[in-house]
């Protein structure tokens, strides 16, 4: 199982760090138990939400169909820098 890691805002939606299954970065997000109306937006991952697999963002990988192998570090979090007033 993969190590999920929530980092800022998306702590509150639970432990900050735990394992996690699903052989897909998307099978691993629907198990993580985070809102889809913070997730995704349009039919797509949320342009605010950043996702890494072992450091590598998962746009320059094969997006929510990236692999996801057992000693995998998956981190999740909003980057927040879309600017003021609504990005």
């Amino acid at each position: 199982m993969a190590v999920l890691t929530l980092l800022g805002g998306l702590r509150r939606f639970g432990r900050s760090q735990r394992r996690i299954g699903g052989t897909t970065v998307g099978e691993a997000l629907r198990e993580a138990q985070i809102p889809s109306r913070v997730l995704y937006r349009e039919g797509r991952l949320n342009d605010d939400i950043e996702v890494l697999v072992n450091g590598r963002n998962i746009a320059f990988l094969a997006g929510l169909d990236t692999p996801l192998a057992a000693d995998d570090r998956m981190a999740v979090f909003l980057h927040g820098a879309r600017g003021f007033p609504g990005g």
